[in-house]
């Protein structure tokens, strides 16, 4: 449990600092600025998704066969109601043409990090032996 909320405040904070890159180049290069697309509301927003991200892909690891298909889907599927929501919703005009790379450059850093960051230290446990600690 301890792990899941590390790796999800890790990969929200690194995936949030790309989201937040790409809304500054995306607003360099376009002219567009938003004040709601700021460093603080794409950084807590990433953090926050990433870490419950994983800490259903550490519960689901545990019980399925196949956590990283169901994380990709789970992911994908609230990435696309938020991308959804923005060309429904939008806070300004054009605003989706800064949000919606932000939200698949934080989609594709969760989906890739996550996944790789939590099966790291489980590999050994599905050799077929089970681990015991020093008291039996």
């Amino acid at each position: 449990m301890k792990k899941g909320l590390l790796v999800g405040l890790y990969v929200g904070v690194i995936s949030g600092a790309a989201g937040v890159a790409t809304a500054y180049l995306l607003g360099a290069v376009t002219g567009l600025w938003f004040s709601q697309l700021n460093w603080i509301s794409i950084a807590v927003a990433s953090i926050i998704a990433n870490i419950a991200g994983a800490m259903i892909f550490v519960k689901w690891f545990q019980k399925t066969a196949r956590p990283s298909v169901y994380y990709v889907l789970l992911t994908g599927g609230v990435t696309l109601l938020s991308s959804l929501n923005v060309l429904a919703n939008p806070p300004a005009d054009k605003f989706g043409v800064i949000a919606q790379p932000v939200h698949v450059v934080v989609f594709l850093l969760s989906i890739w990090l996550v996944p790789m960051w939590l099966k790291r230290g489980k590999q050994a446990q599905i050799s077929g032996t089970p681990i015991t600690n020093n008291k039996g």
